[in-house]
Order: structure tokens, then sequence, then C-alpha cells
């Protein structure tokens, strides 16, 4: 039954079936493929940029060898810009089932864990005479047809090479009609995942939006241009989806300490060509992770919404506050005084702040008047890998303050791999509060009178950021 259906749909999209793992074509139609997404050829090259992107070739792994196509750009908007519906779902280093017509793909499956064809896992165990290999709990006959294929993703482009997999190495199974594997790819496979705080979808609260802010923590990486499309004019499809996403999951569990989302070398300063880094303006690690205004535009979303696929709220990270005040969901101001202590204080729970090139979202002043904040932000590791992301931080004269203590207690309980690569930082007022950078700058409140967008049935505004915690974590 489960190959099957995996036949059926092909069937449908391109009038071609897969046949152990190899493509097929009826004679005057569109063919087949289980392919390896690599990368846009020629990477980081100058003529690789945003203004000729409808010319791209791109990178595909099919049966060991290396493809070369084009991939159709879509329909075009309202905008008159191609929407890129195929760039948009594609990840390097992932499995897809292609369909291909003149070289040029025009319908692309993930073929993941969702997939009922699909079985991934660790390796435990595997037959001498090669007949099986046990993934997980589940025996996957192999034959003498199978391929065995190891996949190196890597920054400015991925890689596949013959290789069979060993006892403990993660791997993604295709299987065939015959229920046996096709292929057999040496890959990394997320374990699984559970957020210690989660928001819930369409809940318009003020305690709600900081569960849905604290979602991402601790296992979303920062990429620039993160939660943008691919083409970089709007939000995503992460950022217009539903719940925390499996490409930041898997993302972040195949990074370490080192992590750096752009690399420079002596030889070239921005290295365009290993970094996940739009380096000519397009988006090609869209999926990995978040920046702050992808971060941003992905809470507002799933607050407000409870299917995926709607208009996003992505927008830039230094009129954010600004933009909110103007849709009639709040008040603006550029006038901040430094808070003594949270009885004075204007930095509210759920508040909005943006400064040049920057936003971040306030979780409260502490007694001491420091802030304890949310934001997506790059910051170095503790090995010195300038990475960073989705992280809980502090505002305050000193690691004494009270926000600083907070953070760390948190972000070292709830979130220990995040921890064991990254400290708590913490910020100078005088920086995350400027005002003077740029004309766009500003602090956003919610208006939670019943007249705004979200309500604060809870009083979460009047609490400490303690209170808050202890709320949203429990006895952490």
């Amino acid at each position: 039954m489960r190959m099957i259906r995996r036949k059926a749909a092909l069937i449908l999209l391109g009038a071609g079936i897969l046949i152990n793992g190899c493509s097929a074509s009826s004679a005057s139609g569109p063919k087949t493929e289980e392919a390896v997404y690599l990368g846009v050829v020629g990477y980081g090259d100058e003529d690789r940029n945003i203004d000729n992107k409808n010319t791209f070739s791109y990178r595909f792994a099919v049966g060991g060898r290396e493809e070369i196509y084009s991939i159709d750009n879509g329909e075009r908007e309202e905008d008159g810009v191609y929407a890129y519906k195929i760039q948009n779902i594609l990840w390097e280093g992932c499995l897809y089932d292609l369909v291909v017509e003149d070289d040029v793909v025009t319908r692309a499956i993930p073929l993941n864990d969702d997939s009922e064809w699909v079985v991934s896992g660790e390796v435990f165990d595997k037959n001498a005479e090669g007949a099986y290999i046990q993934i997980g709990d589940k025996r996957v006959s192999v034959t003498n047809e199978t391929g065995f294929y190891q996949v190196n993703p890597a920054p400015g482009g991925s890689s596949v090479e013959e290789a069979k997999p060993q006892i403990g190495d993660s791997v993604r199974a295709v299987l065939n009609s015959n229920g046996k594997a096709a292929n057999v790819y040496v890959m990394p496979v997320s374990k699984p995942y559970s957020a210690p705080v989660s928001g819930v979808p369409g809940e318009r609260t003020v305690l709600n939006y900081l569960r849905t802010a604290l979602t991402p923590v601790g296992t979303t990486l920062y990429v620039y241009g993160g939660g943008w499309n691919w083409q970089n004019t709007r939000a995503g499809v992460q950022a217009t989806s539903i719940g925390l996403q499996q490409s930041w999951i898997d993302f972040f569990q195949m990074q370490d300490s080192d992590y750096v989302f752009r690399k420079r070398s002596a030889e070239d300063p921005d290295d365009p060509q290993h970094s996940y880094y739009p380096y000519q303006h397009y988006n090609e690690y869209y999926y990995a992770g978040l920046d702050c205004s992808g971060y941003m535009g992905w809470i507002l979303y799933n607050v407000m919404n409870t299917e995926d696929g709607g208009a996003g709220y992505v927008m830039s990270s230094t009129e954010t506050a600004l933009n909110y005040s103007l849709n009639g969901w709040g008040t603006y101001t550029r006038e901040l005084t430094r808070p003594a202590n949270q009885a004075t204080s204007t930095f509210l729970p759920g508040d909005v702040v943006s400064i040049s090139g920057h936003v971040w979202i306030c979780l409260g002043t502490c007694s001491d008047g420091s802030i304890l904040f949310l934001h997506s932000s790059p910051t170095d590791s503790r090995t010195g890998g300038h990475g960073g992301g989705v992280q809980l931080s502090a505002i305050g004269e000193n690691k004494d303050c009270e926000a600083f203590r907070l953070a760390d207690h948190y972000m070292s309980l709830a979130y220990p791999d995040w921890y064991s690569r990254y400290e708590v930082v913490l910020r100078d007022y005088n920086k995350y509060a400027d005002m003077m950078s740029d004309a766009n700058a500003g602090k956003f409140s919610w208006d939670v009178s019943g007249s705004g967008i979200l309500t604060d049935p809870e009083g979460v505004r009047a609490m400490l950021p303690s209170q808050i915690l202890e709320l949203l974590f429990g006895g952490i």
C-alpha cells in the first residue's frame, strides 16, 4: 500500500513512475526522479545574483550522478514577480521526488519523515550478507540494486558520494514497490524535540504571544534572511506556517558550537561560497533558521492564525514597531527613559522595540531596572563561533542584574543543548534602546483594552519577569 500511494501521486504529477529509485517516463511525458538537492550552480558567484535569478541552474544528485536542471519559476504574482514555489520548498541536502520535463523541474515532493515510503533513524544492526539493515525498530531489506550514498551538507553547496552505512549512522531509506530499499542515504536525521513552552495557534492574548515567542528558543539558529522567502521579498514558507518548523530543528542538530552564519577568510572577507548568508540577495538558506525580523513575523503569524499559507508579517526590523502602530494595534513612542525599577518602567511585557537593524520583544522590567527580552541575534558561542539565534537575553549593568540571572537560570535548565554552546548575553541599554540610530526606531506597546488585536486577561503586562517565567515554565 505504501508504494501504491507513492506511484499514484507521481502518475498524477508527471505521468511517470519511480522504479527502484531510478527515473522513468512515458514515451512523450516528463520523467520522475528521486534526487538530493545540492544547490544553485555557481553559488556565491557575482553573476548568480537576485537580478538574474530567473535563469539559474540547479544541482541535483540522482542515482549517484550529478544532474543540472532549471526549475520552473511558477506563475507571476500581482507584483509581476514569479512565485518561485519550487525554490521555496527546496532545502540543500534533502531528498525529493522530482518531476522533470526537458531538463526543467516542474514539481518537487519532499521525501522526509512524513512520507509513508521513507524509513529514517539510526542504524542499529545490519546483516553480514547485506540482506537487511535495522533502522531504529524497523528491519529494511536491501538488494543488489539498492543504492548506498552519503549526503554531505555544506554551505555553498552539498555533495553526495557512494558510501555504505555503518552501525551508528543516521540514515534515510526510500522503499520501492516491493517494500525493499531502493536507496539508502547516510545523512543527518534529527532526534525528536519538543519545546518546553509552546504557544496556541490563533490565541490572541499577551500571554500566548510570549508563549509563542518562546517556542523556537534554544533550537533555532540565526540565519540572515531566515524567515524571508527565497527571493528575499517577504515572509517565506516557514514564517507563514503553524508551529515550530522541522527545518529549524534539523539545522540546529546538524551544527555545533563552531557554527557561523557568515564565514570570513583571509582571501575573501565575505567568503560567499561557504556561508549561510544571502551574499547576492537571494536566500538559499531561508529555511534553516530565523533572523530577527523573520522571528517576529513567525510569532505574529502563529498568534493570528491557525492554518498555514496565509499572508505573512515579516518586515523591516527597524520599522517593525512603527508599522505595528500604523496598523492600529497599539501605541508607538521614541521617548524612552532607562528604567530604575519595575514600578516606574515603561518597558512592559510584550512591548516590541525596534533599533537600527534589529528588533526585540520585552519580557518585562525587573525590580532592579534590568530588562529581560527575547530576540534572534548572532552571538558568539563558547568556542568562538559567531552563530546564535533565538534566545533569552538581558539588558543591564552587569551579570549580577536580575534579568541576567533569570535568563541564565532558564536557558541552562530548559535549553541545555543550546546552553552548552552559548552563554547568555548581556546587552547595554544605550545600544538596545538607541532611538537616535534611525528615524524609524521606536517602542511599540500593545493596545489590550479590547480595541486592539491582543487582550491581557491574565494581567501579564503588570507582572515582573520572574512571575511571567514561572507562569510560562512552571517549577523549573
